[in-house]
């Protein structure tokens, strides 16, 4: 027994983490941390996918999103007090990719009243269904931004939370 848990012990080691290449990644790194204010990460919330791996965040529907050029996204969820914030990052094919991805999502909610953004980058937000929800793309990333409430207040802390993502794209690579 000694002489096969010493071969695994070593391959354990050996592997690297299968969250280490999701955490070093360009959109992962596009996730606020000590930046947010008054904002807390919620533990375990963290999520990353690639390709097909992008079930582990969207359950189904995943190929919308590869097929729109998404190579990666990450996740995180954020609390301050009773508010939640989902901030989903996704690094594109390209800044074309990510451009034409707020545009099918503009056109996919054409219906409701849509706020532009006053931030670098392209974007929109709008309330439904008791959610704010922010699309935002700069240079190769898709971002979403999503606060479980639908009130003025509930736009300002996703815009703040948005505008901390877009400061860290700037220096992303």
């Amino acid at each position: 027994m000694k002489k096969l848990l010493t071969p695994l012990l070593l391959l354990a080691l050996w592997v690297p983490p299968a969250w280490a290449e999701g955490e070093n990644s360009p959109c992962a790194r596009l996730l606020p941390a000590a930046d947010l204010k008054g904002w807390k990460e919620v533990p375990g919330s963290y999520l990353y996918g690639k390709g097909e791996g992008l079930t582990a965040i969207y359950n189904g529907g995943y190929q919308t999103y590869t097929k729109a050029g998404v190579l990666e996204a990450a996740q995180k969820l954020y609390q301050k007090g009773d508010v939640y914030v989902t901030v989903t990052t996704h690094t594109m094919r390209d800044a074309t990719a990510a451009r034409r991805f707020v545009e099918y999502w503009r056109n996919a909610h054409r219906k409701q009243r849509l706020q532009p953004l006053k931030l670098s980058g392209m974007g929109f937000w709008l309330q439904t269904d008791g959610a704010t929800t922010i699309y935002w793309a700069g240079r190769r990333f898709f971002v979403t931004v999503m606060v479980a409430r639908d009130d003025r207040k509930a736009a300002e802390d996703g815009l703040n939370v948005l505008r901390a993502v877009v400061a860290r794209a700037s220096t992303v690579r």
